[in-house]
């Protein structure tokens, strides 16, 4: 656990880092522009690769066993170039056919929502992938090395060529191809069995595609409605509010973002390997305790951590983001809010991969993606851009709700509410912390003021989170 969190430490430490040099290279049109691609591509890669992506998760380790994983991936990464390919057919139509004029030029938007579909997806299933092996060395050393190599081609394109959002996402395309290209020859050398080419294809029954594809559907739609939910709005903003107000929203939102996922990756990392080995067979009391401790300790982490954010908004801002940046403090909030949501209705729908029905995950995301438009469409030209924040939480916690009503009904599982009411005391101890030193201190004196506050205040939480994962560890049969 301790090699998991340093090295998860290292790795966020970086993204932050990007976040702050893009900011400070970047105009806010500029990294408009990027969430527009950033959404393009997480269109096809939730909608096609995801649910397949979390049938291999949920397989691998029987394929491995059978020593078949090393053809089953080969088709995976067949399927990565088809996907590709009609990715760029379809945005192509889209243009000739003047039904969407994207803020990136047509060649470029192509290239890079193609090569994030075929090459980040590469890189961000063969690396957790060793993780899920029991490699965790090789896993965070790849991760950094990722984020890392990343950064630096993405600095140096923006800076020797251009400081524009096509040159700044091709260097972390670049970065992630590099390392990809290594972490793919360690995770296949660490497979049992031989390589399956296409010579494999004669091996896959009718009966597996079938598995397959009843597995993946429902849950391609429920990504897609939680597209529409936390992406859709990009678009929304683009069209009605300009370029320059999406780049501030999202870069306050992804503050948020990036916190709380630093978190839930950091229990994931760990948790996930152990819950998707422990619900291989079809005990159903074994996945409902599997669910359950992995519920007990990500839940609260998630809680406590959302709170931390909203408490230092003012300070996180002044600290990851550039001068032109300072409006975004007041999108931190909502961030941090939908992104607790979000990951908590993430979290109850592991109990439906668990029972393998994931039809299950379709009327949350369903709710999430309509109330999102709907209420977006309403307060938007009210409240401008915080009408936008309000709207993506409202729609999600509506999603949580029918999503917990529906795995208790369905699962026999116990929420862990002693545990989030411990965690809300300790958040509200995080709040009232941080609000002092506002006060005794004011915003505004100097970037090092700010520093030493987010420090007092981040020592306070960490020592709850640390508090906390003992708590959960005791008492846990995935340790």
């Amino acid at each position: 656990m301790l090699l998991i969190l340093v090295g998860r430490l290292v790795h966020f430490a970086l993204l932050l880092l990007t976040l702050r040099v893009a900011t400070e290279l970047l105009l806010p049109s500029e990294m408009g522009k990027i969430a527009i691609v950033t959404a393009t591509v997480a269109f096809f890669a939730l909608l096609f690769v995801n649910p397949v992506g979390m049938f291999v998760n949920r397989r691998v380790h029987a394929w491995n066993a059978s020593g078949r994983a090393k053809s089953c991936y080969s088709y995976f990464w067949l399927y990565l170039v088809a996907v590709s390919l009609c990715a760029s057919f379809a945005l192509f139509a889209l243009d000739w056919l003047d039904l969407w004029n994207p803020s990136v030029g047509i060649y470029w938007l192509i290239i890079l929502v193609c090569g994030n579909v075929f090459i980040g997806t590469v890189n961000q299933t063969v690396i957790p992938g060793l993780n899920m092996f029991g490699f965790s060395g090789w896993f965070i050393s790849l991760t950094v090395a990722t984020a890392a190599t990343s950064l630096v081609c993405a600095v140096v394109l923006a800076r020797v060529v251009s400081p524009t959002a096509e040159y700044w996402l091709s260097g972390l395309l670049m970065g992630q191809l590099i390392v990809g290209a290594l972490g793919t020859k360690v995770f296949f050398d660490r497979l049992q069995g031989k390589g399956g080419g296409v010579a494999g294809f004669s091996n896959v029954s009718p009966q597996q595609f079938k598995s397959l594809f009843g597995f993946a559907w429902p849950i391609s739609i429920a990504v897609g409605l939680g597209w529409v939910q936390g992406q859709g709005y990009r678009y929304i903003m683009e069209e009605g509010m300009g370029l320059v107000e999406l780049g501030l929203f999202v870069a306050g939102f992804g503050i948020s973002a990036g916190l709380i996922s630093a978190v839930d990756t950091i229990f994931s990392t760990y948790y996930q390997p152990k819950f998707y080995a422990r619900i291989t067979g079809d005990n159903p009391n074994e996945q409902s305790h599997a669910w359950i401790e992995y519920a007990q300790a990500i839940l609260p982490a998630l809680l406590l951590t959302s709170v931390f954010i909203m408490a230092t908004a003012s300070e996180l801002t002044d600290l990851l983001l550039g001068e032109r940046y300072r409006q975004s403090a007041s999108f931190v909030a909502w961030g941090a809010l939908a992104e607790l949501t979000r990951l908590s209705t993430a979290v109850f729908g592991l109990a439906a991969h668990a029972r393998m029905h994931t039809k299950l995950l379709l009327l949350p995301n369903l709710v999430g993606a309509v109330g999102a438009m709907v209420l977006i469409g309403w307060l938007a030209p009210v409240y401008g851009s915080d009408g936008v924040g309000m709207g993506l939480v409202c729609a999600s916690l509506g999603g949580l709700l029918i999503a917990v009503y529906m795995t208790v009904r369905y699962l026999e599982i116990v929420l862990p509410l002693n545990l989030l009411a411990i965690s809300a005391l300790m958040g509200g101890v995080v709040f009232v912390a941080a609000h002092y030193l506002d006060y005794s201190f004011p915003t505004g004196e100097s970037r090092w003021v700010s520093f030493a506050r987010l420090c007092v205040v981040g020592a306070i939480f960490l020592a709850f989170q640390y508090s906390m994962l003992l708590r959960t560890l005791k008492n846990s049969s995935l340790r």
